[in-house]
């Protein structure tokens, strides 16, 4: 029986034999091997066949015979990889997968435990959590991701994509329901490995950690949630996650009152060495706070946002794969350069920004040179990446960073 495997890793195997990848850099035999698999119980005209593999807007002048030689190649790797059988069967205008060759696809199995679990849904409990476990288990990512620019392909790609998000609150809903928190936690996790802006499942996540005593971890992946929404999605409204964060507060405070000793206790710093690290949501209530007490005792500071960016369009891809390491560089730095009382957070893929403390304006790009100078030293510079920051200084009467920059410090790493 061949596995055909299509979330995550486009893989087709039998036994111990996978097909050579080589024959999938041809994007058009990978995708009508599955097309045929996927309708394998039906034959399949010649045009539908090349409108599915090749739209309207690829320039293919004779798809007839591309589809022909598609198919040629599709028939010989499959016998250079699991032996001479007829794979393919050629009709009148057709072609249509040989079912005497028994093909096993992972999107089948994932519709079956879902139709299963639907069913069971009301009666069965146990069979429900099992049958979704196995959904949730064999989906290891989108389906076909690296070919969502076919329709047909992006369209089901969509669809499972939503099915397992699906499946996956259904399941944490029992999870939570049963005060099953160790499954429950490693369910999140998962699921916001494919969908990291899903607000629904944080909650669960951060429950799960706050029910098994992962007080810190609750804290944390609040913290992150809250940066995702507000940052990277512009969700400001996140009814949820500020109802879970209530019960977080009330379940680790309680109803009890403390005296100021333990209050003091609960909120002393271990480490008080170098830069005050945190999420952006922290960040920005210092930013506030910060902002207010300039009313009242004027005290120099400035924010100074850096930012990784590329001069050249064509170096975009590489830029992509390199700027996660500038990001851990940049952030070694920081922690290396900056003093006790300044703060600092990621404010996105591509910046941090920096609350300097007590420090005049004309000496933060001093401070920002020095940041740049470090990160030259750790960091292998490329043409595809450079920095640059924008300094603003902190006062009530300019109390948001904008466009302007000031200081804007424009070099290549």
């Amino acid at each position: 029986m061949i596995i055909l495997t299509t979330f995550g890793r486009f893989q087709a195997s039998e036994k111990n034999t996978v097909m050579d990848e080589k024959l999938w850099r041809s994007a058009k035999v990978g995708q009508l091997f599955v097309y045929l698999v996927m309708n394998r119980e039906r034959s399949i005209g010649v045009d539908e066949l090349t409108e599915h593999l090749w739209q309207n807007d690829d320039p293919t002048d004779n798809p007839g015979g591309a589809l022909k030689n598609l198919v040629y190649r599709l028939r010989k790797g499959l016998k250079d990889a699991f032996g001479d059988r007829e794979y393919i069967l050629s009709g009148r205008g057709s072609y249509k997968w040989n079912t005497d060759v028994a093909v096993k696809m992972d999107v089948e199995d994932f519709e079956k435990y879902l139709k299963s679990a639907s069913a069971d849904k009301c009666t069965h409990t146990e069979q429900t959590i099992k049958q979704y476990e196995q959904a949730v288990d064999l989906y290891n990512g989108d389906f076909l991701l690296q070919w969502t620019d076919i329709h047909w392909i992006a369209t089901l790609n969509t669809y499972y994509h939503s099915q397992f998000i699906t499946i996956v609150k259904s399941l944490a809903n029992i999870y939570a329901e049963e005060e099953r928190y160790n499954e429950l936690e490693k369910l999140c996790n998962k699921a916001l490995t494919f969908e990291y802006g899903d607000e629904q499942i944080y909650c669960y996540l951060i429950e799960a950690r706050m029910r098994m005593k992962k007080v810190q971890l609750a804290f944390e992946s609040y913290e992150k949630a809250k940066t995702i929404m507000d940052k990277e999605l512009g969700v400001r409204k996140t009814t949820m996650l500020n109802k879970v964060y209530d019960e977080l507060l009330a379940v680790t405070k309680g109803k009890d009152s403390y005296d100021i000793d333990q209050v003091k206790e609960d909120m002393n710093e271990e480490n008080m060495n170098g830069v005050f690290f945190c999420g952006y949501p922290v960040f920005k209530e210092i930013y506030h706070l910060e902002v207010r007490k300039s009313e009242r005792t004027p005290v120099p500071q400035n924010l100074v946002l850096f930012t990784f960016f590329s001069e050249k369009q064509q170096n975009h891809n590489v830029f992509k794969l390199r700027i996660p390491n500038a990001m851990k560089a940049l952030e070694h730095v920081l922690k290396m350069c900056l003093r006790v009382g300044d703060v600092a957070a990621k404010y996105s893929d591509t910046q941090y920004i920096v609350l300097l403390s007590k420090c005049d304006y004309d000496v933060a790009p001093l401070v920002a040179d020095r940041i740049v100078r470090k990160f030259k030293k750790i960091f292998s510079v490329s043409e595809e990446i450079n920095i640059k920051y924008d300094i603003e200084p902190v006062s009530a009467e300019n109390s948001m960073v904008n466009d302007k920059s000031i200081v804007d410090n424009n070099r290549g790493v």
